[in-house]
């Protein structure tokens, strides 16, 4: 008898890198159902949108495993070779797909459609996220009829997709002015990435700003000896009772930073908790404050002095007023476009995916009493139209299609995914485009390139090396403890102090960074998340490592080089 054999692999044709600067691990059937199908909508309409000579950055699940591809602009690009320059230079001039792809971009770049989107999300966007933020955190979803539920995850859906949209669009608009301002600073003044990101450090407030309320909060307790030494004995989970009983006021503050801090996903996935299900975590961190003898101000002072002397030391390099003026303009630029990677991160998707999460709680806990579910839990291996059709009353049954999922999600977290599948297909040259497209794609590739650092984050260091390379994202030199942190669900386990050594962070992770020495993630580029919030907390940082997660062990001492970008097991 013949024996049966498991297919080899489910991947689709073409060539697909793993994604993993933002879904280090596998996707739930909840998770994936609500966020892939709308991220690969809003990419075909931004490029088109920006004359982006390409049809999409398309993203798909392999195994439970996030992966993305580009997708060139009028069918797939050939695995093996490249027509001849001369002929792709016709090609870009006379077919009409590229002819009007190529007048788009020449108008965008002309009218900067880049910075007219910086000046909306300031002026519009960010404003109205705010009211509508508030609007649906002030629902209550309890008297809810389970139709009225239904109808509310589908309208809360379809204004998360919005605002991940407006995430979408704001992505090369921050782009362009970091990469006008990198390719300046590198022709002219010999700057590296990380020369020209110390111009900007510093001005990421939305990353620092709940450390720094923390912090506030923390100096406010310990300006009472006796409560702050009271807190500081306590256990984590006991320090809200214990301001509760000893300082009302100081308690409410306690809640308030809770209810404007916690509506935050912790990661891009449904099924994470959020941060204000964590309060004893947030006290924890409270409590790390208290111990620190210099807070985050003081940092950010010296990160404003260093950006100074640099911004003042590139002008007097440049040999003409000309090129000073230049400079400045595209310095200013980047200025307002560098903060809001961070900031519109918090407004167009953490809060919106907290937000659904909650609803999806609530929608848990009703199937679940019901009957429709087993457990709570077993909502996140629904896909998001099964939840809403199994709030409206049909007598569907889902118990084996949700075994099954639970099934496959347990092979996919024991399975170690490639770093990509199928052969890469030739670059096209960027000589054969129009001035203004070159520059474009230009930009577009370097953003992506310092997002995502794909080739380095999929790489693979064995077992027990003494020494690790990855990008150098936050400058300075640390000794200290390694943590190895795989998720959310193992915060608690870093000292202050620690080497955190993790996958990849989101945004709202940015709250550990007050207590952390140094940071070495698998993944990221040097405007990753994680790069960005180092850099606000001065916090050496080594990204892109690969497998940093699979080499290190819990304990070890390590000395991570954010100049080198290595880092070294001290034995």
């Amino acid at each position: 008898m013949e024996e049966s054999r498991e297919p080899l692999i489910d991947a689709p044709p073409g060539f697909w890198q793993r994604e993993t600067s933002h879904y280090p691990r596998p996707m739930t059937p909840l998770g994936s159902s609500f966020l892939l199908d709308t991220l690969n909508e809003n990419s075909m309409k931004l490029f088109e949108e920006f004359g982006m000579l390409l049809e999409s950055l398309e993203f798909r699940e392999i195994r439970g495993y996030v992966y993305q591809r580009m997708n060139a602009l009028g069918g797939r690009a050939s695995p093996t070779k490249m027509p001849p320059k001369p002929m792709l230079w016709l090609l870009l001039r006379l077919h009409p797909l590229f002819r009007r792809r190529i007048a788009r971009c020449k108008r965008v770049m002309q009218t900067r459609l880049d910075l007219q989107l910086i000046d909306r999300w300031y002026q519009d966007w960010r404003p109205k996220l705010v009211i509508d933020i508030e609007r649906w955190r002030s629902m209550d979803l309890t008297p809810l009829s389970d139709q009225a539920l239904a109808a509310h995850l589908s309208q809360i859906r379809d204004w998360a997709h919005s605002t991940i949209g407006i995430h979408s669009q704001l992505g090369p608009a921050f782009a362009g002015p970091l990469a006008l301002l990198a390719f300046f600073c590198r022709d002219q003044l010999r700057f590296d990435d990380g020369d020209v990101l110390t111009l900007l450090s510093g001005l990421s407030t939305a990353s620092s700003e709940p450390a720094s309320e923390l912090a506030r909060l923390a100096d406010r307790i310990k300006s009472d000896a006796e409560l702050a030494g009271t807190i500081l004995a306590a256990q984590p989970s006991e320090v809200p009772s214990v301001i509760e009983e000893a300082a009302p006021t100081l308690a409410r503050a306690f809640d308030d930073y809770l209810d404007r801090y916690g509506c935050r996903a912790l990661r891009y996935e449904l099924v994470e908790q959020c941060l204000g299900e964590r309060p004893e975590l947030v006290a924890e961190l409270l409590q790390d404050e208290m111990r620190r003898p210099a807070g985050l101000v003081a940092e950010q002072e010296r990160l404003a002095a260093v950006r100074l002397q640099a911004q003042t030391e590139a002008l007097s390099a440049l040999p003409s007023e000309t090129l000073r003026d230049e400079f400045r303009t595209l310095l200013r630029d980047a200025e307002r476009a560098y903060p809001i990677r961070e900031d519109n991160e918090f407004y167009t998707v953490s809060v919106p995916l907290a937000l659904v999460r909650y609803a999806v709680l609530e929608a848990a806990q009703r199937l679940t009493r019901n009957g429709a579910l087993t457990e709570p839990e077993d909502v996140f291996f629904l896909r998001y139209d099964e939840l809403t059709d199994a709030l409206r009353g049909p007598e569907s049954d889902y118990s084996d299609t949700i075994d099954r999922r639970r099934r496959e999600f347990a092979a996919a977290e024991a399975f170690d995914p490639p770093g990509s599948y199928g052969e890469q297909p030739p670059q096209p040259p960027l000589d054969v485009l129009p001035a203004e497209s070159r520059l474009a794609m230009e930009a577009v590739l370097y953003s992506m390139e310092r997002v995502f650092e794909p080739e380095r984050s999929n790489g693979q260091m064995k077992a027990g090396e003494s020494e690790l390379t990855g990008v150098g994202a936050s400058r300075g030199v640390y000794t200290g403890r390694a943590c190895v942190v795989l998720g959310e669900g193992q915060f608690d386990k870093l000292r202050q102090g620690d080497v955190l050594v993790c996958p990849i962070t989101s945004p709202v992770w940015s709250i550990l960074f007050a207590k952390i020495g140094a940071l070495v993630t698998d993944s990221g580029g040097v405007l990753s998340h994680p790069a960005i919030i180092a850099r606000e907390y001065g916090v050496p940082a080594v990204v892109a490592t690969g497998n940093a997660t699979e080499v290190i062990v819990d304990g070890q001492q390590l000395i991570v080089d954010g100049d080198a970008g290595v880092v070294r097991v001290r034995t």
